[in-house]
């Protein structure tokens, strides 16, 4: 079994679309998977929406209390199952579900410990973004280049072996939470698989102000972390 860890905030109007897309395509490729939801308590409704599409799909579903962040999100979901390969992507259909069989072929099939849907490489890309996101998403990687050879380091969209982060500290603020396990992971084979981001079409982004100054905490996590010494 494949865990795809879904980290859900006000996302009732795509998620059905969601599940419908990432099935779909797991099952043309004869993959066997699950969505496990982690909502933060949605205003919206997105909990009870992942609680009906349970009864259609295999999705696990996590309530959790309140708006904790994406990255403990994430990290909550990985403990909510066992699977050896388990995955990340965001609800609001910003990253193409026809990826997922190349990302998890990479794992499963070519020996890669971590798999990264990338923007940043030959064939991948960006839709419907500002130059202003542009810029930023293109400066937030460069000021991760001394921390990680991957060229989208802020990627959310990856799978990987959960070797990778067996007894690793991961930093759960802000949503770079890729960032994280790119940096600090256990990993010696990697591979960027491209893809393009389309902004999402619903919903409101919840990039912002805050979640830069989390991801430059990060960054100064991780330097403190590699001046250490450790992982931790």
């Amino acid at each position: 079994m494949i865990s795809i860890i879904v980290p859900t905030y006000n996302e009732a109007e795509s998620l059905p679309r969601l599940a419908e897309q990432v099935f779909a395509m797991l099952r043309e490729h004869d993959i066997e998977a699950e969505l496990v939801v982690v909502d933060d308590n949605s205003p919206d409704g997105t909990g009870d929406v992942a609680e009906q599409l349970a009864q259609q799909y295999p999705i696990k579903v996590l309530h959790r209390a309140g708006k904790l962040g994406l990255a403990s999100a994430v990290i909550d979901g990985w403990n909510t199952t066992d699977s050896d390969i388990i995955g990340v992507m965001d609800a609001d259909l910003s990253h193409d579900p026809k990826a997922i069989p190349a990302l998890i072929a990479a794992v499963r099939d070519r020996g890669v410990e971590l798999a990264v849907g990338s923007r940043h490489v030959p064939g991948g890309g960006m839709e419907n973004w500002p130059w202003t996101r542009r810029f930023v998403s293109w400066t937030a990687n460069q000021f991760a280049r001394p921390f990680t050879p991957i060229h989208d380091a802020t990627s959310g969209f990856f799978f990987m072996r959960r070797s990778v982060v067996d007894g690793v500290t991961l930093n759960p603020i802000g949503f770079k939470i890729g960032l994280e396990v790119m940096a600090k992971g256990h990993y010696t084979r990697y591979e960027e698989v491209p893809y393009v981001f389309t902004d999402r079409r619903v919903g409101k982004s919840k990039f912002g102000k805050k979640e830069i100054l989390n991801y430059l905490k990060q960054l100064a996590g991780i330097a403190a972390m590699r001046l250490r010494g450790t992982n931790r």
